[in-house]
């Protein structure tokens, strides 16, 4: 996934590791591209990239998608 004039990207969910994963899998699964941004660092150290270590994990999605994938986080949730 590449940010260019046409195809601007949004984050569009951030939390732990394991929720992002979670999240991920199922944009992933409903045919939405998606970009993991601080997965490693969110997990060995994540005060390093947010501040005081709250939700340091950041879902990014191509913004066309936007609307359908905070349908399916907003039903995930639900759900849980």
């Amino acid at each position: 996934m590449m940010r260019t004039p046409d195809h601007e990207t949004v984050v569009i969910y951030t939390g732990k590791t394991m929720d992002a994963e979670m999240v991920n899998q199922l944009l992933n699964n409903q045919g939405i591209e998606t970009l993991i941004s601080n997965q490693l660092m969110g997990s060995i150290a994540p005060w390093q990239v947010s501040a005081g270590g709250f939700e340091p994990v950041e879902i990014i999605i191509n913004k066309e998608d936007e609307a359908k994938a905070r349908q399916l986080i907003k039903e995930f949730h639900y759900s849980s």
